[in-house]
């Protein structure tokens, strides 16, 4: 699966907590603020959104872009700490 990572991050250490998470995951920066993995394994993504969550300060924003998660472009994206998602599918 793809994912794309965009972050709005608040403060030097919430980068340097986020991009430490993601280089445990294996997930590479392509541009300022722009992450990415094009074989990002769909049974970890609950877990690669468990410790963004659990690095983050509440002043940091965050999308995960995801593509095909069943069948669909999801985007998901961090709200008071909690993950919501939207759906796009080709129907």
């Amino acid at each position: 699966m793809f994912i794309g990572i965009s972050a709005d991050l608040a403060s030097i250490d919430s980068i340097k907590r986020f991009e430490k998470v993601l280089l445990e995951y294996g997930v590479k920066k392509s541009q300022k603020n722009l992450y990415e993995s094009y074989e990002f394994p769909t049974k970890r993504l609950g877990n690669l959104k468990k410790d963004i969550t659990d690095n983050l300060d509440m002043d940091d924003k965050i999308r995960i872009y995801q593509y095909p998660l069943d069948n669909c472009f999801k985007i998901s994206y961090l709200e008071d700490k909690k993950w919501k998602r939207l759906s796009i599918n080709n129907a």
